[in-house]
């Protein structure tokens, strides 16, 4: 019976070792503060932030389309004989801009890519076609020639397919 109690005074004093522990952690990692702030008020105590500069590395909202990108857009789906049509390509954290244009078969066409944040090229395997990798600020422009009609994508290959998987895609139209 004496060596059953001194088992279960061993167990009560690890037991209470580890109680104290705890404590301790909790009291160190200011889990156990419950003081209530003086002012309620939140947003006068939270430092104010100082001037973020996007991540590239995290989805952005895409920028809204210019003018100029309206008008080009607009410019590739008017029934015309095939022309020459340029479309400026803003790429930004896993977005493109525009993501979606049309033309018509036999368009000889140019895309400007004009990086605005991060790392980034644009590639339309259909028509064997890709820019270089450019970099925040950068741009760099294909031609070619939409020979057939159909829906292509067009992509980010930087990271492995990682931008294209995070969405960075597009569609070109050959009407």
């Amino acid at each position: 019976m004496e060596n059953n109690n001194s088992g279960k005074a061993v167990l009560i004093v690890i037991i209470a070792i580890l109680a104290i522990a705890v404590i301790y952690l909790v009291a160190t990692r200011g889990g156990g503060n419950t003081k209530a702030p003086a002012d309620n008020n939140i947003a006068e105590q939270t430092p104010a932030p100082e001037a973020a500069k996007p991540d590239p590395m995290k989805a952005q909202i895409p920028a809204e389309l210019t003018d100029e990108q309206k008008a080009q857009l607009k410019a590739g789906v008017e029934a015309h004989e095939p022309k020459e049509v340029t479309f400026n390509i803003t790429a930004g954290s896993f977005y493109f801009t525009p993501n979606e244009i049309r033309v018509k078969q036999g368009d000889k066409v140019k895309i400007v890519l004009t990086n605005v944040l991060g790392t980034h090229d644009f590639v339309l395997e259909a028509f064997n076609v890709r820019t270089k990798i450019t970099k925040n600020g950068e741009n760099d422009a294909i031609e070619f020639t939409a020979d057939k009609k159909g829906a292509f994508e067009f992509y980010c290959s930087v990271g492995n397919g990682y931008h294209r998987m995070k969405g960075q895609i597009g569609v070109l139209l050959v009407e």
